[in-house]
C-alpha cells in the first residue's frame, strides 16, 4: 500500500463517486491527503460535502 497513492481533482460529487468505487470493490479505510493551497477550503468540502455520501 505505500507504493499505491491515487490522486483526483474535481467536483465534491465526482470526487465521492471515485472513493465510492473503492469502498464498492471493498476498501474499510479511506486515508485523504490534501495537497492544496486552500487546505482548508478542501477539507471543509471534504467533511461536508463528499464524507456523509460515504457512510453505510
Amino acid at each position: 500500500m505505500r507504493m499505491f497513492q491515487p490522486f483526483y481533482g474535481g467536483s465534491p460529487d465526482d470526487c465521492l463517486c471515485w472513493l465510492r468505487a473503492y469502498t464498492e470493490a471493498g476498501a474499510r479505510q479511506l486515508v485523504p491527503r490534501i495537497g492544496s493551497l486552500d487546505a482548508e477550503r478542501q477539507l471543509r468540502l471534504l467533511t461536508d460535502e463528499v464524507l456523509p455520501g460515504l457512510r453505510v
